[in-house]
């Protein structure tokens, strides 16, 4: 006899919800096994349930296929690949790289000879010119002919493919934005980053243009690891000057007057090795952008090679000469040093004797004596530093009043007007500074007169790397710019034709011999009492971190680096009183400040520039017709 059959069960059709992924995963409650007769019946109901199904879901399909389908498919402008249009454009971003490049002269060129000039190394007039040299010859020798078309990479390039005039839109309005800031802050006579003044530039257009998803905000090569360096770069910088430093003092500076003369001579081997060292790989791994990916296996030999070559450079040549010119009082020219074997002794003259000094007595440095001191002691000789008419200080506290005469002077002297800090006593101490350059320990003039040169050589290699370097900072966006108007595409990479470094660096070097006393004149005996072997070990330290993190990848900036290393070499005397501390909180509040105001500025006018009206063509606009 045939079994009975099961219960019935219920095939009316289910309405599924519209999620794909729940509309494939769909089965039965309960499957169990079915006879023929039964399984005949479900399948004729589950095809009419699913056609049901399918009916009520396909238009959500469908939409959901063409948004899809809208998202990844993104249309070419019709410009792309047509190159030379928009000849308005490139005229407005020629104008505004001389910009950019100006106020990187101004501000971040300044920050390499500040301690050189307030130390009384260099003068003034001195320390512009060669900076105005060494720039050059690093920009145009040493400088990068390929850059980032976005620099630093905080925004995909191929973003802009599809519309490469939009891309060199907005790299002129960086150009604009960067040294828009740049500009107010050196004004200001705040000394701030270019890179990253730069960098904030780019984020507003990156915002403006994709939103926040169009900024890559990681700590790998992006706005985190900027974040960072505001604080891992002085730091750091500061504690490697600070050894520096503590070393020279207490194995040289401490000592009595005679004694610390012949161990700095004896030193001075040891010096030269370490600061040529630290200069090579400086140039190996920052300086000179075409050798940063050198194999360690062949950058340390070299680095190590030139640092024992100058080392022994030092022993024949400089150390018989520091003898004869910084102890034994002949007036010899710097450039005998490399011929001093060869040069009868007096046959020069001798150099009236400065006189040995106890370390807190007074010694003016009046630019003509030779060898000239390095520091004023004491406070009775600021009055002196300030002879009447002579203007001297920056935006921070411009102290010394001309009197009516002068200024009328000044109104007729055009050399005046146009470099006014080649009239400035720039770097001279200030009466308000008394206080806090009484609390700094003060070494004996002879021994810190054996670390100019070194100081010097720091300084000139080190603005030959900002030359090569850090002039992409302004290079960049108008070699991006003049890369999609000569081309009408868009590529990861720039190339960056020879006139426009040389365009670069001579805007650059008209920046600083204009306005590049404001920084030198903050950054020198404000923060904190300067000397040559301060400003030595502060270069030092600034570079060998600067040199470091480039290798490791880590984003740094000179300017960061150059002012923590000052704050911790003036901590090195033993008083928190010895260091300016609302300037270093003005100083902060700059690095706080660029990468937002940068970014403001360049988002809005970039946004304003983009979504503008824009005239159709035939109707007479930027023509002699009208219809």
């Amino acid at each position: 006899p045939r079994k009975p059959l099961p219960p019935a069960r219920d095939f009316s059709p289910v309405v599924l919800p519209l999620s794909p992924t729940t509309f494939l995963c769909s089965a039965p409650a309960s499957c169990q096994p079915f006879t023929s007769t039964q399984t005949s019946l479900y399948a004729m109901t589950t095809s009419t349930r699913s056609l049901t199904t399918l009916r009520g879901f396909l238009p959500y399909l469908v939409l959901f296929l063409s948004v899809s389908a809208c998202a990844a498919t993104m249309v070419d402008s019709p410009e792309v690949g047509i190159p030379y249009l928009y000849k308005g454009l490139i005229t407005w971003a020629f104008f505004w790289a001389f910009l950019d490049s100006f106020t990187i002269g101004a501000n971040d060129v300044a920050n390499a000879f500040a301690n050189a000039v307030g130390a009384k190394t260099l003068s003034f007039r001195t320390a512009v010119l060669i900076a105005c040299v060494c720039e050059l010859v690093g920009v145009v020798a040493l400088g990068s002919t390929v850059t980032d078309a976005v620099r630093k990479k905080m925004v995909k390039v191929d973003w802009f493919k599809h519309d490469p005039y939009v891309l060199a839109l907005g790299m002129s309005c960086v150009n604009l934005g960067s040294g828009g800031w740049v500009f107010v802050a050196t004004m200001l006579s705040m000394p701030v980053s270019t890179t990253h003044s730069v960098v904030g530039a780019i984020l507003g257009i990156g915002i403006v243009a994709w939103g926040d998803g169009g900024v890559n905000w990681g700590y790998d090569g992006g706005f985190g690891g900027v974040v960072a360096s505001w604080f891992i770069s002085p730091v750091l910088s500061g504690v490697l000057a600070a050894i520096f430093y503590l070393c020279t003092k207490f194995l040289v500076l401490k000592h009595p007057d005679e004694v610390a003369v012949r161990r700095g001579i004896a030193l001075l081997p040891v010096y030269f090795f370490f600061a040529f060292g630290v200069v090579a790989g400086f140039m190996v791994m920052k300086g000179i952008p075409s050798m940063k990916k050198t194999p360690y296996k062949v950058s340390i030999p070299i680095t190590f090679g030139i640092a024992i070559f100058f080392g022994i450079v030092g022993y024949i040549f400089c150390v018989p000469w520091t003898r004869r010119a910084i102890v034994d009082n002949e007036n010899l020219p710097w450039y005998t040093m490399f011929y001093i074997h060869t040069i009868p002794v007096g046959s020069y003259g001798y150099n009236e004797a400065v006189g040995a000094q106890p370390n807190k007595d007074i010694e003016m440095n009046d630019g003509v004596s030779v060898p000239q001191t390095s520091v004023v002691y004491g406070q009775e000789g600021y009055n002196a530093a300030y002879p009447e008419g002579v203007i001297s200080g920056s935006a921070f506290g411009k102290s010394g009043d001309n009197s009516d005469e002068d200024s009328e002077k000044e109104s007729f002297n055009i050399l005046k007007c146009i470099f006014p800090g080649f009239f400035m006593d720039i770097g001279a101490l200030k009466e308000e500074d008394a206080a806090m350059h009484a609390k700094a320990f003060q070494a004996y003039s002879k021994t810190e007169e054996m670390f100019k040169v070194l100081q010097l050589t720091t300084c000139c290699f080190f603005s030959i790397s900002h030359g090569a370097n850090d002039m992409a900072n302004a290079v960049a966006p108008f070699a991006t710019v003049w890369m999609v108007y000569s081309t009408g595409t868009v590529a990861s990479k720039a190339d960056v034709p020879i006139w426009l470094l040389v365009y670069g660096g001579l805007a650059l070097d008209i920046g600083l011999l204009t306005m590049g006393y404001y920084i030198m004149d903050a950054l020198g005996n404000r923060l904190t009492l300067q000397s040559p072997s301060r400003g030595f070990c502060i270069e030092l330290g600034a570079m060998f971190t600067v040199m470091t993190f480039s290798r490791l990848g880590v984003p740094v900036s000179t300017t960061h680096c150059i002012s923590g290393a000052t704050t911790a070499v003036g901590l090195c005397n033993g008083d928190v009183g010895a260091v300016n501390w609302k300037l270093i909180g003005i100083i902060f509040g700059g690095w706080l400040l660029t990468c937002p105001c940068a970014g403001i500025v360049t988002g809005l006018l970039f946004w304003a520039i983009a979504s503008a009206p824009s005239p159709m063509p035939g109707n007479g606009f930027f023509s002699s017709y009208h219809g």
